[in-house]
């Protein structure tokens, strides 16, 4: 018997528990289809889905038993190209491939993929393999491995408690200053001093990294907050460069944490800054808001949303590398030597954590990060769920 079918065969068709089949060549192939890192399902003739990996269950938002339940039509939207992909599999009897495919679904939204459908030697069912692309920096927030997730706990509680010592002494030799500033340096000194306290703040919140991030949601003024970010940002990291602002005055306030909204929009500008320093001159960075009516996306948790809040943090500088591009928001994945690589997964944390989404686009000359966030209204069923 064919590998594929003793697979079919085997306890993970059941119930994707690989057990103890007694077909030892099964149960090397059910053992193969789970560790596979790209998603893997198993198509009978009748759209009935009989084979769901890991994978599956990370990228399509949905467990193994409701992949299974719901079956080839209730995963996918009738225009998904997958249906034509499984008939021509099944129509010739030989493996059938796509590429740059865009897969939909109601649970998942939709994202652009490679497609192989190979049909078992009998034809009893379709193998497909998928093989995500173009949007992977969305996707890695779906499909990071627990012990990654532990790890990255390990390391917040092990920088905080590294962290707070120095940043005690940075406040207390700012309130000396406080002695001899004349009043423009004073803003600066008080500038200080609020700012070690929020960081403070934010670092009791990052010795527990790994789990949910505590959020204190209220009205946040967007503007009030990239006003801040903009001074830090002229008078520190981007005092070299152009900073500008392009706010859009209609724009309501978001519900969160202000805290950690300053921290995402600083993130963002801090890489903008360095980024445009790549240029010998005429560096900027542009730091805007618009509010986009209709826009609905599919955040992380697979639910849809309205996201009509639009944070940008523009510049232009040379544009993000190729070959980080479908990694950028995975811990330790960095352009810069001396970066840690976890600035962006912080990012992606806490705009998912309030409802929203975070993405880029790139080119030469042109980059721009984009936070998008729902309206006021939207929260108080997520807000409650937290505060159960």
């Amino acid at each position: 018997m064919p590998v594929l079918d003793r697979l079919k065969n085997s306890s993970l068709s059941v119930d994707y528990v690989p057990g103890l089949p007694t077909d030892r060549e099964g149960q090397i192939a059910a053992a193969f289809l789970e560790a596979l890192p790209l998603p893997a399902l198993g198509v009978e003739g009748g759209g009935q889905i009989i084979l769901a990996n890991g994978a599956a269950q990370d990228i399509f938002l949905k467990s193994v038993r409701s992949i299974k339940a719901n079956g080839i039509m209730g995963l996918f939207s009738e225009d998904s190209p997958i249906h034509d992909l499984i008939e021509r599999a099944r129509t010739t009897g030989s493996p059938v491939s796509g590429r740059d495919m865009t897969l939909r679904g109601p649970s998942f939204g939709d994202f652009t993929c490679d497609i192989t459908a190979s049909p078992s030697e009998d034809g009893g069912f379709i193998a497909l393999v998928v093989r995500p692309k173009g949007r992977g920096r969305d996707l890695s927030e779906r499909m990071q491995d627990m012990a990654g997730a532990r790890s990255m706990a390990a390391l917040g509680r092990t920088l905080a408690h590294e962290v707070k010592n120095p940043l005690a002494g940075i406040r207390g030799a700012a309130q000396l200053l406080v002695r001899d500033a004349n009043p423009a340096e004073l803003e600066l000194v008080n500038l200080i001093v609020e700012e070690t306290d929020r960081v403070r703040r934010l670092i009791d919140r990052m010795e527990s990294f790994g789990a949910d991030p505590p959020i204190e949601f209220a009205p946040v003024n967007v503007h009030a907050s990239l006003e801040r970010v903009a001074t830090l940002a002229e008078n520190g990291f981007a005092r070299e460069i152009s900073v500008k602002r392009r706010f859009d005055p209609s724009l309501p306030d978001a519900l969160g944490d202000e805290d950690q909204l300053i921290q995402v929009f600083l993130n963002l500008a801090k890489n903008a800054a360095e980024a445009a320093q790549s240029r010998p001159e005429g560096a900027e960075i542009i730091l805007a808001t618009a509010y986009r009516h209709g826009v609905r996306m599919r955040t992380p948790s697979g639910e849809a949303r309205d996201l009509p809040l639009e944070i940008a943090f523009y510049d232009n500088g040379r544009g993000v590398a190729e070959d980080v591009k479908d990694c950028l928001f995975e811990p330790f994945v960095s352009t810069k030597p001396a970066s840690g690589g976890l600035g962006l997964p912080l990012v992606q944390k806490i705009v998912n954590a309030h409802g929203g989404v975070v993405d880029f686009e790139s080119e030469p000359g042109r980059t721009v990060f984009r936070v998008r966030l729902p309206l006021s209204h939207q929260r108080t069923g997520l807000q409650t769920s937290r505060n159960k």
